[in-house]
């Protein structure tokens, strides 16, 4: 099983999402929020914390430690079904300036209800609800 780890962030009252790049079908790069996958003997924190610098630039932020959301799915790989897990984190950006990695396209900062409808995955738009969830309490 591929492992990856992400962090949703947001700032005041919009969340971050990134677009991956457009496929070589020309179909356009899925919107998701800043993950990657664990490297060596990384924490899932650690691997969450240097994915989000790395594809956002994004070094000011506090995290919110009561926050731990799982999701699981299978995607092709060479004609092979992989299954995958991701682990999320929450975090609160004291800013918007993003500078965006080579891996992305786009990015954009929305509120829930914009960022849960340009999320192109149910299991994505899930973890948004998680968050709101959490965030409501």
């Amino acid at each position: 099983m591929e492992k990856s780890c992400g962090i949703v962030l947001f700032h005041s009252d919009e969340y971050l999402l990134i677009q991956h790049p457009v496929k070589s079908n020309g179909v356009e790069g899925h919107w998701d929020f800043p993950k990657g996958h664990v490297e060596g003997s990384e924490t899932e924190l650690e691997t969450a914390k240097r994915e989000l610098i790395e594809e956002t630039g994004i070094a000011d932020f506090r995290l919110f430690k009561d926050f731990k959301h799982r999701i699981e799915y299978n995607f092709q790989k060479k004609n092979e079904l992989v299954p995958k897990e991701v682990i999320f984190f929450l975090a609160e950006s004291n800013t918007k300036d993003v500078k965006l990695s080579s891996e992305h396209q786009n990015f954009i900062w929305l509120n829930f209800d914009l960022a849960y409808s340009k999320l192109t995955y149910v299991n994505a738009k899930e973890v948004l609800s998680a968050v709101k969830t959490f965030l409501e309490k």
